[in-house]
């Protein structure tokens, strides 16, 4: 990320970043745990050591997950040893990733070096791939200008090797450590499709396709292309991700949103909200945070007064926020007030997981109906890049009897309560959840087990070709099917 972006975001989120303010993106109150997590100058070795006893004690689903720490130690310790040794920093710093992406949690991530990521995806092949509800692989997007292109390859061809391997064979070989980890496998998948297209630039491949009677073979070489297959890819090519990679650091020429909230009218007679995040930010710049609750309830007070026939929430690559602004979001949907969640978080001092009490002294977070109250018919698009309280605002919705959610797939199935980070060596900064939302029986509640979790849709639409070809051609085909269901 360039540093004028950088002081951009901190501008945008100057007023949020004051206690609560970086857990905007975090979801829980902040801990005295944090402050003493400043591993950047120790050794790499130290710092790792640091950083595992760390992730051991805090970590909110080890259980729950199955994470054998002992066995990671194992597995990693030595090779942050070997890279100290020789003072290999790529080395040190793909080993700490590789060792994050053992935890199935999307809020669990460090920060990206986009000088070394390129060494090893910085070229494409001028080409995208989709895993097609038939079951085959297809294109779904040529560079017209590219060597795929002057080959023969085109949209909707199969492709059924990649360098003399079956193309599953090779999508299950498809390492993902630079694109973060991934809380279910239906999301694994989706990123193994983007990254297997991705190589070092100048690298060969030999890809087979199929052509009108027999597989046909084209060698190609990776060339820099600037991320664009990347960008071509559900859900990228069609919803922005501007605000999460902000946050990240990934660099992103989309640009920044108007407002946490957008709404407009669709198909003359639906609102359409787009809710980018559960937290208040001046996004423009303006000297003035908007609430984004307001911003939420003229949204709904639009709708209602203007007759809608529905309303579309676009929950779409939410990036979270505060638990609190997503249960009182969800007040302006229900008619009777209903439980969300109780937080229960690692505390430093005692060492144990404990319910949090509400400034009143009780506990859990509850859903009050509040006005303008809207009971009309509800579609809420979710796609993997919903994170977080995001998918607790999606959760609290589809429990409610006039909402369908609707998409290709589920959630992110990372619902903790984050914020814990530590500062390691080389400017990297790990971050993962501290915390559980758990139920009102104080089970778990929405966080990926056995690579399932977050919220399904209930309308899933079908990733055919044309769909797929639709979508790398920027065509929104969720939107488009939520305002079909919405006028039948």
């Amino acid at each position: 990320m360039q540093t004028r972006e950088i002081k951009k975001l901190l501008a945008i989120l100057c007023i949020v970043i004051v206690v609560a303010g970086i857990l905007a993106y975090f979801d829980r109150p902040p801990t005295q745990s944090e402050a003493t997590n400043d591993f950047s100058d120790l050794s790499w070795t130290a710092a790792f050591e640091a950083l595992h006893e760390t992730l051991a004690q805090e970590y909110a689903f080890t259980e729950w997950k199955g994470i054998d720490w002992d066995s990671l130690h194992a597995t990693y310790a030595p090779q942050i040893a070997a890279a100290q040794s020789s003072q290999d920093f790529k080395g040190y710093y793909l080993t700490l990733r590789a060792y994050l992406n053992e935890i199935p949690d999307g809020h669990v991530r460090v920060n990206n070096l986009k000088e070394i990521d390129d060494l090893f995806i910085g070229g494409g092949y001028g080409l995208a791939l989709a895993n097609s509800s038939d079951h085959n692989i297809i294109i779904s997007w040529v560079d017209p200008a590219s060597q795929a292109f002057a080959a023969g390859l085109r949209p909707g061809t199969e492709v059924v090797s990649w360098n003399g391997q079956p193309i599953r064979t090779a999508l299950d070989q498809t390492e993902t450590l630079l694109s973060g980890t991934s809380a279910t496998t239906e999301y694994l998948n989706l990123k193994k499709l983007a990254y297997l297209v991705r190589a070092p630039i100048g690298q060969p491949v030999e890809i087979g396709y199929l052509g009108a009677d027999e597989v046909t073979l084209a060698t190609l070489v990776a060339f820099d292309d600037g991320g664009q297959s990347l960008r071509k890819n559900y859900p990228d090519a069609v919803v922005s991700n501007k605000l999460r990679d902000m946050f990240v650091g990934v660099d992103n020429p989309d640009p920044v949103p108007t407002a946490m909230v957008e709404s407009q009218t669709v198909a003359d007679t639906i609102t359409y909200v787009k809710i980018q995040g559960e937290l208040d930010a001046d996004l423009q710049e303006t000297g003035k945070t908007q609430s984004t609750l307001e911003l939420l309830r003229d949204a709904i007070a639009s709708a209602k007064q203007n007759g809608s026939q529905g309303l579309i929430i676009d929950l779409r690559n939410n990036i979270g926020g505060l638990d609190q602004m997503a249960a009182d979001m969800l007040g302006f949907f229900y008619d009777q007030p209903a439980f969300y969640e109780y937080q229960n978080l690692y505390n430093p001092a005692t060492g144990a997981f404990e319910i949090q009490e509400n400034e009143d002294g009780s506990v859990g977070l509850t859903i009050a109906p509040t006005q303008p109250h809207y009971g009309g018919a509800v579609i809420v698009l979710i796609n993997p890049k919903c994170v977080s309280s995001g998918e607790g605002l999606a959760m609290g919705l589809q429990k409610l009897p006039n909402v369908r959610t609707l998409g290709f797939y589920g959630t992110n199935g990372s619902f903790g309560l984050a914020g814990a980070e530590a500062l390691m060596p080389g400017s990297l900064t790990v971050h993962w959840p501290s915390g559980q939302s758990l139920d009102e029986q104080k089970n778990i509640q929405l966080d990926s087990r056995n690579g399932s979790g977050g919220v399904r849709p209930d309308l899933v639409i079908p990733m055919t070709a044309e769909n797929a070809i639709r979508i790398a051609n920027g065509e929104d085909v969720e939107l488009a099917e939520a305002i079909q269901v919405l006028q039948n």
